[in-house]
């Protein structure tokens, strides 16, 4: 697998858990953008309400950010319980990616989980080049 592609996986599941987080605060930029003040006194109001809710949503659906997160959460859900991911794929995904502060390395997972570290290793990369299946993205 090229170092690029393991790299840009290892990444995306590191941030995983926070990918919901993202997404709201990309939606919540996109619904309140930072507007100058206004300093025209007596103007009047805006009759365009409506049309600027409606535009809105539009817009965060056709965010590109947003759907390239969506996407990527849904690939490694989709993964994550695609029967060949065993509890290993699981657990290690947990202790090496999923948690804030990592206390094991992959030896050390490898160790927990029973198995040799070339066990655990070719686990790891049949994972990674499913996810870049499903992403799209070329591995070998």
């Amino acid at each position: 697998m090229r170092r690029s592609a393991f790299n840009y996986i290892e990444d995306i599941l590191r941030d995983y858990p926070h990918y919901e987080a993202y997404i709201r605060e990309c939606e919540q930029e996109i619904r309140y953008p930072h507007t100058e003040s206004d300093e025209n006194i007596g103007g009047g109001s805006s009759a365009m309400q409506q049309e600027h809710a409606t535009a809105t949503l539009i817009r965060i659906e056709d965010d590109r950010r947003i759907k390239m997160m969506r996407r990527q959460q849904e690939v490694i859900r989709d993964c994550l319980d695609f029967p060949p991911s065993s509890d290993v794929v699981k657990e290690m995904c947990d202790e090496l990616y999923f948690k804030p502060n990592r206390t094991l390395t992959l030896e050390g997972v490898a160790q927990k989980l029973n198995i040799s570290v070339s066990t655990l290793k070719r686990v790891r990369l049949s994972f990674f080049r499913n996810i870049c299946k499903n992403l799209g993205i070329k591995y070998d």
